[in-house]
């Protein structure tokens, strides 16, 4: 009997040893540690759980942990972010690294996210399917759509980083004729995003990020120059920072109002002595609209007040790039547009 269980041991390692070769083989994924319930014998040891939800890295959560998203919708190459960013409560199946120390059961894993925070797990006898269910919707959540189009330098650039319930959008421009300009541009919303996806900062403390960063780049010989726009949201509210002449816009059901109208147009990020301005907290009423002058510059208030609020936010940004687009198909320059509402 002891050999035929030792035996089966085995068989249940070694298939569990594939499935895991199988998973690696799929791309990265994170790791959930918690104490839950064996199904065979009902003990709750600690088990560490392969899932493949959001921005898989190889991240190690625990119950409580919120987990992060980094691949803005609408991105012409291939997302790297595992399933949607639905918020509400997500059933995800997960593989079990080892059985059960005290029986060897427990296979595979159901785990909850509400609102991308690790909630419960339980353990399985066998593993579950591949596809995340959504359970319960969430009572509000953002969505966003985003797009970058190359006009000639193909300077612009945006990122776009969702941890927990936090939001962060980053949009820069980097400065023409100046050597670096697009080296800027992606350093900076790639540092913003990271920053963002790693903590809450108010006005003020972008700003200090946005000078820090400014002289981090100066000192950088293959970086140039470059606008900056980085917006933080959580729970239907909006705040941030800026330099340049890209720009932020609420575009309310009855008004657009300018979010970076104080913004110094230079020096840029990178001069080593760039003016960042605050967009202070307020109520993201409407639909939330980061871009770079490609489309702020060559469209007008009312057609943009207009085009922002056209049909979902997919449709809408589609529509503000074609607004721009010349009979040719060409555009004056490079674009770079998130829309975003809060929904729910």
């Amino acid at each position: 009997m002891a050999l035929r269980r030792s035996a089966r041991a085995c068989i249940v390692q070694e298939g569990r040893r594939a499935a895991q070769e199988d998973r690696l083989a799929m791309g990265l994924f994170d790791v959930v540690i918690a104490h839950a319930r064996c199904p065979g014998c009902g003990h709750s040891p600690e088990w560490r759980i392969q899932v493949r939800y959001g921005h898989c890295r190889q991240h190690e959560y625990r119950i409580g942990d919120p987990i992060c998203w980094f691949d803005p919708p609408g991105r012409p190459a291939p997302l790297d972010d595992h399933g949607e960013n639905v918020g509400g409560l997500v059933a995800v199946p997960g593989l079990v690294e080892a059985g059960c120390p005290g029986c060897g059961q427990g296979d595979g894993a159901v785990l909850l996210f509400r609102d991308n925070i690790v909630s419960s797990v339980e353990i399985t006898r066998s593993e579950g399917g591949d596809a995340c269910e959504p359970i319960e919707p969430p009572s509000g959540w953002m969505r966003f759509w985003s797009r970058r189009v190359a006009g000639s330098a193909n300077e612009d650039r945006l990122e776009l980083c969702c941890r927990g319930d936090r939001w962060t959008v980053a949009v820069a421009d980097g400065a023409g004729g100046l050597a670096g300009g697009a080296a800027a541009a992606r350093t900076a919303v790639s540092a913003m995003v990271a920053l963002g996806a790693e903590m809450e900062l108010d006005a003020d403390g972008w700003c200090e990020r946005l000078r820090r960063l400014d002289g981090e780049l100066e000192a950088k010989p293959t970086c140039g120059e470059t606008t900056l726009v980085v917006v933080q949201m959580r729970r239907g509210e909006l705040w941030g920072a800026s330099v340049g002449d890209s720009g932020a816009l609420l575009v309310e059901p009855d008004r657009v109002i300018d979010l970076t109208a104080a913004q110094s147009r230079k020096p840029l990020v990178g001069s080593g002595a760039c003016r960042p301005a605050g967009i202070r907290r307020r109520p993201l009423s409407g639909r939330l609209l980061v871009a770079t002058d490609g489309l702020l510059k060559y469209a007008s208030r009312a057609t943009i007040s207009a085009l922002a609020r056209t049909g979902d936010v997919q449709t809408a940004v589609e529509a503000l790039i074609q607004a721009v687009t010349l009979p040719s198909g060409n555009l004056q320059d490079d674009v770079a547009v998130v829309l975003g509402e809060h929904v729910g």
